[in-house]
């Protein structure tokens, strides 16, 4: 059998339904139980109403025109976003 090197096991939240997810995370940086896809930034509605004063700009992605604001929001800190595998899978 293969040495399985274990760096710890943890809880998170999915954050679409809300389920609790165990996370198994190895000493290569792999993990199982749940999707991970990054942090997500934190911005409060005052800094949201200071950049939209700044407008947008047009800006074109293949044949798709979209509006792109021209000043980003500083947020104020970040959330991890996990899905577990029902939500995952599922594909909203």
């Amino acid at each position: 059998m293969a040495n399985i090197n274990i760096k710890k096991r943890t809880i998170k939240k999915c954050s679409v339904c809300g389920k609790q997810i165990n996370l198994i995370m190895y000493k290569d940086h792999s993990y199982r139980g749940g999707h991970y896809f990054g942090e997500a930034p934190l911005i409060t509605k005052k800094e949201w109403a200071r950049v939209s004063k700044f407008g947008t700009r047009t800006s074109m992605i293949g044949d798709w025109e979209i509006q792109v604001m021209k000043k980003d929001p500083k947020p104020y800190g970040h959330v991890e976003y996990w899905e577990c595998p029902t939500c995952y899978w599922r594909g909203w």
